[in-house]
């Protein structure tokens, strides 16, 4: 799946990353995968001669950083010693974007804040990662994967039913997500500065991305008064039947539309499912769901999950089986896209991780992450002509450790610097600079999927002028079960975009989008492989009338490999990549749960917006106009990212784990309080002593089953029968009062409206509300969330009706107003 161009988008960028754990390596491996020299300025290790020894087979710690840190370089520099700190401040010099996720405050008291960090670079891009954002009451308290998914609104309709309790997803999609929006905020960052030499600071947090991604539920609940509910068996627009049916021998995820209906009852064996006049329509089968879904839950049953999956996706109808972790990489899909990737160290070791979903570099190339400061000596010497002897001096002092070989000397190291091809800075200072993508022409074609429409709509917050090229009126094949959910997909996935009416079936209409492509940089679409090709505008055909026409397709399973003609929807998608196998309710462990959010399609949507605007910087440098191929697919695996060499290397069993944390930490998950709502909490060690004196049971700090971590997962059922019982003791809100008070990690779960009452949420501007002429008051949405310094703010545009600029824009290509015919 490697592509023949060798130019690949960030070449000659060269980032110093300071970020840990999850959420930054993830990113800043993205930046790696673009083409950036990605350098981890990492502590001195508390064992040098632990770390300069040969290592031996690989560790599950090892392979942690092996799934998140690959073709990175390492030097170790110790922050706090005044000449580590001069170094870094040279480096910083020699490069072209900071990277961290410290917690707020960290930065600066280290001297490496942006205002100190742009005395030495005045062109720096700067980017921080937080839990809550730079600024606002919370932005201090820690802040994990699962408080702000339960914060954003998303995991209370997470559940199996009304009464059950709120599920989080089993992957900490809430690191990955905002991992993947720095990446995005740093790239547009860069062709900001390619366009008018100015750095700038990106502030992205968790928990605005977790609101965020909440995308048409937010006007849902907070315009059009429809909070969402527990949906396990209805999809985002009403499609029903949709969820996870058990099978004798495993479960399948289902998403079956109206055209679909048919075959799928014949398949099952239940023709007259198909004639009942109770299913026989999408609007009945709405209607009567509850009915529907007791009969097939009986049905599924009889069938073997592996058989369907094969005759419903033969026949057109989206099946999935739930898969474990190792499983998708025995998947054929997976393994033809290239998304399972052997790679190597110089002492032989090697292990599988996950391949890149937008394919810009070329995975025969790639190494494993480089141990802690194999390349000190040679980024030091390289790029500040450190000499050896200097070096020795510097390790002395405490300010760096730089590896050595058993015999004594400094290891030698694989590093080679980039040639640099970094913006100069602006000869202005001041005034409005735009945002990233003005005077860009994107053409997004028809429909409210959210893999295609949110990727269109960050590209108008970005900047460009997107417009919506819309089947006329009538020719819609799957409607809305009513005009409020319409309404709500519109204005939540649409907000800065433009909409012209084209029946791509008529020559008129055909017309009418040749002129378009001519004026456009990027055309999106997301139909099903061959669907362009048949209507005469694929890939080439747009090449022909735009040579500089990027264009990017959007599919469940992209455009090659056995299963690329097989229908997607989000359901399916989030079974087959491994991430529902790890999401349950804790009191009903076997149950797969699908997240509440369509998250195959937004994890779609963002590598898809990475892509796009990599792509733009590529043929800005190049002048080569990539074709972007982004599988859905691919994507979620992606998410697995650190598990996929401890599954498949190692053979780790990945088994859900509701109340425990990614580390094996707990009291973790949600619990019930005495007011009946649920409260989540996140108790690592560090905090666990606090955590007994404000749960007013101090005596379990010194508890012989619970004093530590090891002995906590040892008992762990006994902990958390314990914790049941105290957590009801307080109402939730007395439960978060005392959490926040003493900086404890945690939160209740909320609903929409409660999310986007926030105080921190409506102080980092995630409350928006946009002018709309179907709605006098205005619609609320979700506001972006990536913060720039320089770049203009996002206009609160509203989103389009249907069709309303085709005369217009007819007339600005000088087509006249045929097309809306």
């Amino acid at each position: 799946m490697a592509h023949t161009s060798s130019a690949r988008p960030l070449a000659g960028l060269r980032v110093l990353d300071f970020s840990r754990v999850v959420s930054g390596p993830f990113s800043s491996q993205l930046l790696a995968d673009l083409g950036a020299e990605v350098v981890r300025v990492q502590a001195l290790p508390a064992d040098t001669a632990a770390a300069d020894a040969d290592p031996g087979p690989l560790t599950e710690a090892e392979l942690f950083t092996w799934g998140i840190g690959r073709n990175k370089h390492s030097v170790c520099v110790d922050l706090k010693n005044p000449r580590g700190r001069e170094l870094v401040e040279r480096l910083v010099a020699v490069s072209d974007i900071v990277f961290d996720n410290f917690r707020p405050g960290v930065m600066r008291r280290l001297g490496l804040d942006r205002e100190s960090l742009v005395r030495h670079n005045p062109s720096i891009i700067t980017c921080s990662l937080t839990g809550f954002g730079e600024s606002g009451p919370w932005a201090t308290m820690p802040a994990y994967d699962p408080i702000v998914q339960a914060m954003s609104g998303a995991m209370n309709y997470t559940r199996l039913d009304a009464d059950g309790a709120p599920v989080r997803w089993g992957i900490p999609i809430g690191d990955l997500f905002a991992g993947l929006f720095c990446g995005i905020g740093i790239v547009a960052a860069v062709l900001h500065r390619d366009r008018c030499g100015v750095g700038q600071h990106v502030d992205v947090s968790m928990l605005d991305v977790m609101l965020a991604l909440n995308t048409y539920r937010v006007p849902q609940a907070l315009s059009f008064g429809e909070e969402p509910d527990p949906a396990p068996f209805e999809g985002g627009q009403g499609t029903v039947p949709f969820g996870n049916f058990a099978c004798r021998d495993g479960w399948l995820a289902i998403c079956i539309s109206q055209r679909a209906w048919s075959a799928a009852c014949d398949i099952l064996g239940r023709p007259d499912l198909a004639t009942d006049e109770r299913f026989g329509t999408q609007a009945a089968r709405h209607a009567h769901r509850d009915e529907l879904v007791e009969i097939l839950q009986k049905v599924f049953l009889e069938h073997s999950a592996d058989d369907l999956q094969a005759r419903f996706m033969a026949a057109g109808v989206v099946g999935g089986k739930v898969l474990r972790v190792a499983e998708v990489f025995d998947h054929p899909q997976v393994l033809a896209r290239g998304m399972a990737v052997e790679i190597g160290d110089r002492h032989g070791r090697t292990a599988v991780v996950a391949g890149d979903p937008l394919k810009f570099s070329d995975s025969r190339d790639w190494r494993s992450p480089s141990r802690e400061g194999t390349d000190t000596r040679a980024v030091l010497a390289a790029l500040l002509g450190t000499t050896d002897a200097e070096l020795t001096e510097l390790c002395d002092a405490g300010a760096v450790y730089a590896a050595r070989t058993a015999e004594g000397r400094f290891t030698e190291s694989t590093y080679t610097p980039q040639p640099r091809t970094a913006a100069e800075p602006s000869a202005h200072s001041g005034g409005d600079h735009g945002r990233a993508l003005d005077g860009t022409v994107v053409l997004e074609l028809n429909g409210d999927e959210p893999s295609k429409a949110f990727a269109a709509q960050l590209l108008a917050d970005l900047g460009a002028s997107v417009i919506r090229v819309d089947r006329p009126a009538g020719q819609h094949l799957e409607p809305y079960p009513d005009s409020t959910r319409e309404a709500a997909f519109r204005c939540g996935l649409n907000r800065g975009k433009a909409s012209v009416f084209a029946d791509l079936k008529t020559d008129d209409g055909l017309g009418f989008f040749g002129r378009l492509v001519g004026e456009a940089d990027v055309v999106l679409d997301n139909y099903r492989p061959g669907v362009l090709q048949r209507l005469g505008i694929g890939p080439e055909a747009l090449r022909a009338l735009n040579p500089r026409t990027i264009s990017c397709s959007i599919t469940g399973f992209g455009h090659s490999g056995p299963w690329s003609r097989y229908p997607a929807f989000d359901n399916a998608v989030q079974a087959l990549g491994g991430g529902m196998s790890v999401t349950v309710d804790h009191t009903r462990p076997d149950v797969p749960v699908r997240w509440g959010n369509p998250i195959g399609g937004l994890t779609g949507s963002l590598y898809a917006t990475l892509g796009m605007l990599a792509a733009l910087r590529l043929r800005n440098l190049t002048g080569e106009a990539r074709r972007l191929d982004v599988s859905l697919l691919d994507a979620q695996v992606a998410l697995l990212s650190y598990r996929v060499p401890q599954a498949v290397t190692l053979g780790k069993p990945f088994l859900p784990e509701p109340r425990r944390g990614g580390s094996g930490s707990l009291p973790f998950g949600v619990f019930r309080c005495a007011d009946g709502r649920w409260f989540t909490l996140c108790i690592t060690p560090q905090f666990w002593g606090r955590f007994c004196e404000i749960a007013d049971v101090p005596r379990w700090r010194d508890d012989p089953r619970f004093v530590t971590e090891p002995l906590r997962r040892e008992n762990e059922t006994a902990l958390n029968a314990l914790l049941e019982q105290q957590m009801l003791t307080k109402e939730s809100w007395q439960w978060e009062q005392l959490f926040f008070e003493h900086k404890l990690p945690g939160a209740v779960v909320v609903d929409l409206n409660t999310a986007f009452r926030h105080e921190q949420t409506r102080h980092r501007g995630m409350r928006v509300t946009l002018p709309d002429s179907g709605h006098p008051q205005g619609v609320q949405v979700a506001g972006f969330p990536i913060k720039f310094s320089a770049a203009a703010p996002v206009p609160a545009a509203p989103a389009p009706q249907h069709g309303a600029d085709t005369e217009r824009l007819s007339r600005e290509v000088g087509f006249g107003a045929k097309a809306a015919s």
